[in-house]
């Protein structure tokens, strides 16, 4: 299925939204008391509605009055950061990159189901996280704010999966849909039961439930050195779609 950038990081965006959102144009500002990226930066597709030095101007004012730093995520096409206008004018104004470059991956969700059907896995799907959800999951290795759970319930629909041994949560996994696109988060397998599989059975759990639903296609975000997961990614049939990074305030 194709997609524009543009497209696909709005329907990203209604995925995992900021608890405070306001459109600068066609612009979008989130917040979220600092957590996570995604929902405290300002996404920078379309037309701001202003020239872009009064636009950057507008989106400093708005998070220095929630405390928060100024940030915009920058989207670009594969390993083509510097070739988007923005992404240099930010550059030449002293716009640090937080972190490195991450991937924007898509697939069909009939394929991924097909590629992992084969996989042994017992997989639980609920509307809402539990608390042993909950307790799986970590940000960036930290056991996220309380605040996370309202950021995990923030699309028009949800999903979360789970694989549980003795009553324990050792797998898990998240799928939001808004309109014809559903994108996956919080994937996360305790150490000790990883490589057996799970990640892989969640995955095709979850891409058969799309396919089911209606959806058209499927996306995620993974960091580019993260090079376990875009191998288990690229093997469960998702490609690389565009790519983004951060840009903060000096």
């Amino acid at each position: 299925m194709e997609v524009s950038i543009a497209d696909l990081e709005r329907a990203a965006a209604a995925g995992w939204r900021g608890m405070e959102e306001a459109s600068l144009g066609g612009w979008l500002l989130r917040a979220a008391d600092g957590f996570t990226g995604r929902a405290n930066s300002a996404l920078a597709v379309g037309d701001p509605g202003m020239p872009l030095a009064a636009a950057i101007d507008e989106v400093r004012q708005w998070y220095q009055a929630r405390g928060l730093p100024a940030m915009i995520a920058v989207s670009f096409p594969l390993g083509q950061q510097r070739r988007t206008g923005i992404d240099r004018f930010l550059d030449e104004r002293g716009w640090l990159i937080r972190s490195g470059p991450a991937t924007v991956m898509t697939a069909l969700p009939g394929a991924v189901a097909r590629q992992g059907a084969a996989a042994p896995v017992h997989v639980e799907v609920a509307a809402e996280p539990d608390d042993r959800w909950l307790a799986r999951y970590h940000y960036r290795g930290e056991q996220p704010p309380p605040i996370s759970r309202r950021l995990l319930m923030s699309a028009p629909w949800q999903v979360f999966a789970s694989v549980r041994e003795a009553g324990d949560v050792i797998a898990i996994g998240r799928m939001a849909a808004a309109g014809e696109w559903a994108g996956f988060t919080a994937f996360e397998v305790q150490p000790a039961h990883r490589r057996r599989g799970l990640a892989r059975g969640i995955i095709a759990a979850l891409a058969a439930l799309a396919r089911d639903r209606g959806i058209s296609g499927l996306y995620l975000q993974v960091e580019n050195d993260n090079a376990p997961a875009l191998s288990l990614y690229n093997h469960a049939g998702f490609t690389g779609h565009h790519g983004y990074h951060y840009r903060v305030a000096p």
